[in-house]
Order: structure tokens, then C-alpha cells, then sequence
């Protein structure tokens, strides 16, 4: 009988292995062919295609046209599944091939209209842009069309279908979705009213406080310090018993935006749940560089996915030459230089959506607007569901855009899960990414292109949408910043809660114009700083938004350009891998002044503390101790008067929340520390110490008991969700990825945490560069996590490592340099 049992596992286990062997050599067939030589159709003259040692593509052509067509071919042959996905996305037709458990982004992705955006952005684009996209769309259908079967990626055998052909659509459609990760400002409209709801406005204030009046600005003094104070009023008010009902608006929203694909997901809710915000560029002059000419960094911050939103890629035909990060699906290098300038990128955060409060008549066909009924434009969407019959959606339109409401009630009504969020009321969103006028691929098609500070800010005047903090260098020597985009100019209010859209009083009347827009040409302290903080002092004369990030990046950057004389890239690089926490050094000394430690291992964790040195890097035991800690603030303190919904929505917020912990912590005897759940009257002391003993409970379940063992990355991991199969469990150990990592949300080498997932990063620095403009060309970019995207290449993951150690690679541009110890070389051929 054991014979025969033996006998049975060993022809199974024989069985399974030739299946998986079988399926191994399956999916290799679709790994891409990097040596040789392809007929094609669509090019003029030959394109080379050069992969040097580190697998980044460089493409050599006689015309732009044709370089191009080849930059399109890369990102197909590399990355083709991603592409597929985003348009995917950006159309709401998801659930094509994902079934009924996509139909509730496709709802909402179909009513908020970003397809129809980009198909009008698109429509109205010059033929010069026409030309380059269609010469960029017609490399991917090259690919596309002599791959079929088993020679596409994996993902497309295991959903079984194929991909159609690329349009110029496609492109400005994920121009579109990239907006929207970058512009979440309504978010922060639906907290600060369900916050008012729970707890009147007054204190509402103190939990939102505002940026302080002479915090660091970017066009501002470079050396100026954060006040002490923020400005709002630190008085408490009278006390009142918190309801579970506030927060329904953000947790409506919430609850309908996590339906469907996890990475859908993220992307919708961007930073709904967690404060995504963390890039960082900044740029010195010839007199503060060792070459005696500009450098530039940028590490821009966004969801982290498997495969990474940044592909790296050179691209020259004839006398265009462009370097650095690319979209996949988008014929520009979005980050990067040419043979003249250099740029890089972060989030201004400007308000550019608004949600509106609307009366409509009794049949839902029509909207009041300063006392005239206006009849609603209706139109009517088909979601296509595999393995279902199709769905039709009637998008109701107001003169402030589409009625997100009618999306988010459905997916609320539908759903399973319970409680389920009460209705909202009629909310119409207007964002200026749906605006007719958008030409932000126009600007980068021109961006690319540019030689001076005058054509680079002539290419700006075209970018719409989401509005950047761009730094410049360029090989003469000279530096600057602008902060191009559509900022809306209102009537009335500044944007950050929602606005009656009946009584006509918020409307947008214009834009801030170009040239008033903060911008800076070669600053007299030889260096321009962004962090997301403010872009311009107290006494600008706009409203260009009020949700900047805590400057203690920017500070931090200034403080170590402020250390030396000079700088070399190899300066800049171990600045962006610096883990320094300002936050911590700000609200630290607050809370050890207010503990009280009742046990032997919180009284070992706050003498862990006391000797910190305040650097969250990876094997520090004071920076998971501390972090453990802060997570469990929000609830000790306002957890009480908030209720589970508005908590939640607050709690990822980590700007406002150190703000409003450093006011409350910094006022002995504050009434926000006392429970009003219980009879007795707590003290800050007393939730301050309980705080500290939940986190020092997460980390001895997590880390064992042991304290002087802990160390931050021993629960603070990057997590690369892979786009479209994470939730998958089988298929997650082959396609997603993490990595232990340090940092916090306040340090230049970002490690911000999901307040949902207090372990878990899940935004990061996925493209990391240092430009120099000198002669010598001693430029360096970096990938988070891997070139290829497909999981059986070396280069799926080869980058993850170098990442997370802030190691770049070299930045190519000269021929002999990428041909020495190259990987690859295909050529295509007309």
C-alpha cells in the first residue's frame, strides 16, 4: 500500500513538473527579441534599437518620426500588458475582459468621462502633434500586429484575448489618468465637510490647519523657517459627542472607488486614503557645483506597481535627442534632458477640482442656476461585461460637469458589503482636465524639443493639467523654475469644500495667467528647492490652493545645500538617499515630554528614543518605535469626536495631523485629549502612553520581544502590487513584488506608510535622477523596479535592489558608452 501511495505521489509530482515545465517554455515564447533584425512598415530608414548593460533601450534614426516609431516598438516589446491596461482603464471597459468585478470603476471611470476628454484632446490636436503620436502609435501596432497567441505577454494568454491597435486616443487618455493621480483635491473637499459635520468648524480648523503664514515658499527665501505657529486658532470650543454617521461623504466615496481591481483602485483613490505627496527636485548653479555647471535631481513620487509607471529610454533621430523617464504610451520623455537643458518634476497640489452642490427639479432632468431651470445634457455609455450581458449608463451632465453622485450611489446601492454609506446628495465635478483646451502632451512634445529658458517656458504655456513645479538647467549655465498649469480663478471661496452650484457665486471665471504664475530665472542664491510646499509666499496674489505638505523635505534638502561649498553628483545622490526625519524631530520632544510609561518595554522603547538620532533608516529601532507611535495618535486623541468614518478619512492625512498633534500636544490640559466616550477626564499624558503602548504592541507581535532586535524594515516594506493580477493570491508570488525599506513621510528618501496598511509603503520615488550639465555628462536615472515587464525577464526586478539602495545607472547618451557591454541589438528595417 506505501508502495503504491509512493508510486501514485511520484508520477504526480512527475506530472506536475513536465505541466510546469510545459507552461514555463509556454510563457518564454513571449519574452521579447532583443537581437536580429524585423521588417516593418511605417519607417522611413532603418532604426537601431541598443540595449546597453543595464537593458535601458537607446534608439537610433536618420528622422524623429522614425525614432519615434522605435520608442513605440520598445515600450510594446517591454511593456505592451501595462499599455494595455492603462487605456483599459482610462475608456472604463475593464470589465471586457475582468467581468462583473470591474463594472463599478467602469461605472465611475465611464461618469467622471475620461475617455471622452481624451478623444476630444485629441480631436483638436495640431497635425505637426498628430504626426509625431500617430508615427509613436504606428511602432506599437508594428508589434502588435506580428505578436498574437503565445507571443504576447502572459497576462494576455491568462485573460485570453488580444489587444486591438493603438490610437492617438490611447495616448491622451493615460495623459488624462496621470492628471488624476496628481490632482485629488476633491478628497480633501469631502474631509473638510464631513469634519465640520462631526465637530463644527471652528475645530474643524485644528484639525486642518493651515500651512503657516511664513512657512518656506519655493519663490520665497530659500532660508526661511516654518513658524511656529500655523495661524489657526488653537482655543478648543465647547465639546461635543461624536456620531458614527459623520464622514459619509468621504467614506462613500471610498467605499465605491475600492470595488473592482485593487490597482484600479489605488490609482482612483490616489491620496483618498494616504498622504501619496513626496517628490522632490532641485537644481544649483556652475558656482555651487564642482564642474562649474548646473546639476539637477528629481525623485518624483507616485503608486508603487510591478511593473513601474517609468520606463527608461533614449531616444535620438537626427538632431533630436531626448533621455530619462518615459510613460508607456506616450511618445515624450516626461522627465529627463536633451543635449541643452535638463528638467524634473513635482506636484504643485494646486486646487483644480471642485465639487458642486445641485438642486435638481423632481424628474432629475434639469438643474437650478440662479433661479433658472437648466436641463441636464444626458449621455448614454455601454459597458461591455464578459461573461455578462452589457450595461447601459446614462451620464447626467451639469454646466459644472458630470454628477459623479449618480456613479457612487450605484456601486454603494450595488454592492454587498455592509453598512453601506447613505446617499449623496447631487454632486457635479468640474476639473480641468475635462476642459476642451487641454494640450499638456502638446507641451511636452514641445518641452522636448526646447534649447533655452525662453522655448522651455514657451512649451509651458501649453501645459494644462496636473499643475508641476518644473526646475531647469540648461549646458550655458543658467537654472529656473515655473509652475505651469490651469489654475482656476473662482468668484467667489477658495476651493476646499464644496460649493452650492445653484447660487452661481464659486464659479470659475479664468485662469491664472501664464506669466503671474510663480516662476524663478536664475535666483541670486544660486539654487531653487520643491517639495510640494507652498510655491509662493503668503502674499502672492492667487489662490493656487491651500493642501501643501509639511516643508520639512525642502527644508531639509536647503539645510544640506547650505553644508558645503560644492556639490558632485555623487552629493546629490546620497541627498536623495537621505533619511533624516524633521517630522520627528518637531513632535518627538513633545511626546516624551507627555508619556508616561507604565511597563518595562515601553520604558525601553522611550529609552531607545530619547538616545534616536532621528535617521529612519532601514535598521533603526528608534524609527519603528516612533512610527508604531504616530500611527496610533489619530485615534487616541480625535478618535473620539470623529467617529470610525471621519477617522479614517483623516487618519492618512500626515501633514495636517502632525500639525494639528504638535497644537494640541504643545497646550497642557487640551479638552481633544479627553475620551468623551467615558465619565472620567483623560489626560494627554494618559493617551499619549496608550498610544505608545499600542505601537509597542504591533512591534513585539511583529518583531518579538526582544526590543533591541527591532529595526524599522522588519515591518516597513515598499510594496509593487503587480497592475491588474495582484489579487490574484496564486499569482502574486510571481508577478508583485516588495522590499524592506526605511524612511518616513517626512524624509528626502521618502518611506510614507498607507494609513490602511500602517507597515506598508505604497508610494515611492519610482524614478530617481541626477543631471549634469557639464561636458563630462556625469548624469545618472534609476528605475524602481525593472525595465521589462514581463516576469520571467532578469530585468523584471533587476532594479528593486539599486532602489531601494539609492544606486543609479549611468545616463548614456554617447554611442561608444552604450555599445560597451550591450544587451541587445535589433534593428528594424522598412
Amino acid at each position: 500500500m506505501v508502495r503504491r501511495l509512493t508510486k501514485v505521489l511520484a508520477t504526480l509530482a512527475v506530472i506536475l513538473a513536465v505541466a510546469a515545465g510545459a507552461a514555463y517554455h509556454y510563457l518564454r515564447r513571449s519574452l521579447p527579441l532583443l537581437d536580429g533584425t524585423i521588417a516593418v512598415t511605417g519607417i522611413r530608414s532603418t532604426v537601431d534599437i541598443v540595449r546597453d548593460a543595464d537593458a535601458i533601450p537607446h534608439v537610433f534614426a536618420a528622422n524623429k518620426l522614425d525614432a519615434l516609431f522605435g520608442l513605440g516598438y520598445v515600450h510594446a516589446q517591454d511593456r505592451l500588458w501595462q499599455m494595455e491596461f492603462q487605456r483599459r482603464i482610462g475608456f472604463g471597459r475593464l470589465s471586457e475582459i475582468f467581468g462583473s468585478a470591474t463594472v463599478p470603476q467602469d461605472r465611475f471611470l465611464r461618469t467622471v468621462g475620461f475617455g471622452r476628454a481624451a478623444t476630444a484632446a485629441w480631436e483638436r490636436m495640431p497635425d505637426w502633434a498628430r504626426e509625431q503620436v500617430n508615427a509613436y502609435t504606428a511602432g506599437v501596432n508594428a508589434f502588435i500586429s506580428s505578436h498574437h497567441g503565445a507571443a504576447l505577454p502572459p497576462e494576455f494568454s491568462l485573460l485570453r484575448f488580444e489587444p486591438e491597435p493603438f490610437t492617438g486616443a490611447d495616448v491622451t487618455v493615460w495623459v488624462k489618468m496621470m492628471a488624476w493621480d496628481l490632482s485629488a483635491n476633491y478628497s480633501f473637499e469631502l474631509l473638510r465637510d464631513d469634519l465640520t459635520r462631526a465637530v463644527g468648524e471652528q475645530r474643524m480648523n485644528q484639525l486642518m490647519p493651515a500651512y503657516a503664514v511664513n512657512g518656506l515658499s519655493i519663490t520665497g527665501e530659500q532660508n526661511a523657517g516654518a513658524d511656529e505657529s500655523n495661524g489657526s486658532s488653537r482655543s478648543i470650543g465647547s465639546r461635543e459627542t461624536a456620531r458614527s454617521g459623520y464622514g459619509q461623504s468621504a467614506a462613500a466615496f471610498v467605499r465605491a472607488l475600492s470595488q473592482g481591481d485593487a490597482a484600479v483602485a489605488d490609482l482612483l483613490l490616489g491620496n483618498s486614503r494616504f498622504e501619496a505627496l513626496g517628490s522632490n527636485n532641485w537644481v544649483i548653479d556652475g558656482t555651487m557645483s564642482a564642474t562649474g555647471r548646473p546639476l539637477l535631481a528629481n525623485d518624483p513620487h507616485l503608486s508603487s506597481k510591478a511593473p513601474s509607471t517609468w520606463y527608461l529610454a533614449h531616444v535620438k533621430g537626427g538632431d533630436f535627442e531626448m533621455i530619462g523617464a518615459t510613460l508607456p504610451g506616450a511618445p515624450a520623455v516626461a522627465i529627463g534632458r536633451n543635449r541643452f537643458i535638463a528638467w524634473g518634476e513635482t506636484n504643485v497640489a494646486a486646487d483644480v477640482e471642485d465639487l458642486y452642490r445641485e438642486r435638481l427639479n423632481e424628474s432629475g432632468s434639469a438643474a437650478q442656476y440662479r433661479g433658472v431651470w437648466e436641463p441636464l445634457r444626458t449621455i448614454r455609455e455601454t459597458i461591455v461585461v464578459k461573461g455578462g450581458s452589457p450595461i447601459e449608463l446614462d451620464v447626467r451632465l451639469t454646466r459644472h460637469g458630470p454628477i459623479v453622485s449618480d456613479a457612487i450611489n450605484a456601486i454603494n446601492a450595488e454592492s454587498t458589503k455592509v453598512p453601506k454609506p447613505a446617499p449623496l446628495a447631487p454632486l457635479a465635478f468640474r476639473w480641468t482636465a475635462l476642459e476642451d483646451d487641454d494640450t499638456t502632451l502638446l507641451s511636452f512634445l514641445k518641452l522636448n524639443e526646447a534649447r533655452n529658458w525662453e522655448q522651455f517656458a514657451a512649451a509651458l504655456r501649453d501645459f494644462v493639467v496636473p499643475s508641476q513645479n518644473f526646475v531647469f538647467a540648461d549646458v550655458d549655465g543658467h537654472i529656473g523654475y515655473y509652475a505651469p498649469g490651469h489654475v482656476p480663478v473662482r468668484a467667489s471661496g477658495d476651493g476646499s469644500r464644496p460649493a452650492d452650484g445653484w447660487s452661481g457665486d464659486a464659479e470659475w471665471t479664468g485662469w491664472v495667467p501664464f506669466d503671474d504664475l510663480p516662476h524663478l530665472y536664475d535666483p541670486p542664491q544660486h539654487f531653487i528647492v520643491t517639495a510640494n510646499h507652498r510655491p509662493a509666499p503668503a502674499s502672492y496674489g492667487y489662490n493656487l490652493g491651500v493642501e501643501w505638505t509639511e516643508p520639512y523635505r525642502a527644508e531639509r534638502i536647503v539645510e544640506l545645500l547650505r553644508q558645503k561649498q560644492t556639490f558632485t553628483a555623487d552629493d546629490f545622490a546620497k541627498i536623495q538617499a537621505d533619511t533624516r526625519s524633521l517630522h520627528a524631530a518637531a513632535l518627538l520632544p513633545l511626546l516624551l515630554r507627555a508619556v508616561r510609561p507604565d511597563n518595562e518595554t515601553d520604558r525601553r522603547a522611550i529609552d531607545i528614543l530619547k538616545h534616536w538620532d532621528l535617521n529612519a533608516s532601514a535598521d533603526s529601532a528608534g524609527a519603528a518605535i516612533f512610527s508604531a507611535w504616530f500611527h496610533h495618535l489619530a485615534d487616541a486623541i480625535a478618535g473620539d469626536e470623529l467617529g470610525p468614518l471621519a477617522l479614517d478619512a483623516y487618519a492618512g492625512r500626515f501633514t495636517f495631523l502632525n500639525r494639528f498633534l504638535m497644537a494640541t500636544l504643545a497646550s497642557p490640559g487640551s479638552p481633544w485629549c479627553d475620551d468623551v466616550r467615558t465619565t472620567t477626564v483623560e489626560t494627554c499624558e494618559d493617551v499619549v502612553t496608550a498610544a505608545l503602548r499600542a505601537g509597542v504592541g504591533d512591534l513585539e507581535r511583529a518583531l518579538g520581544s526582544d526590543i533591541h532586535h527591532w529595526r524599522w524594515d522588519g515591518v516597513h516594506r515598499a510594496m509593487f502590487p503587480h497592475q491588474g493580477l495582484d489579487a490574484v493570491p496564486a499569482l502574486r508570488p510571481f508577478f508583485s513584488r516588495s522590499v524592506a525599506n526605511g524612511g518616513d513621510w517626512s524624509t528626502v528618501n521618502v518611506g510614507t506608510v498607507a494609513a490602511d496598511h500602517p507597515y506598508e509603503q505604497r508610494s515611492i520615488a519610482g524614478y530617481r535622477q541626477i543631471v549634469d550639465l557639464s561636458p563630462a555628462n556625469d548624469s545618472r536615472f534609476l528605475d524602481a523596479v525593472g525595465e521589462s515587464g514581463h516576469f520571467l525577464s532578469k530585468h523584471y526586478d533587476d532594479f528593486l535592489r539599486d532602489w531601494q539602495q539609492v544606486r543609479h545607472r549611468p545616463m548614456r547618451m554617447d554611442r561608444a558608452a552604450i555599445e560597451r557591454g550591450a544587451t541587445g541589438h535589433l534593428i528594424l528595417k522598412p
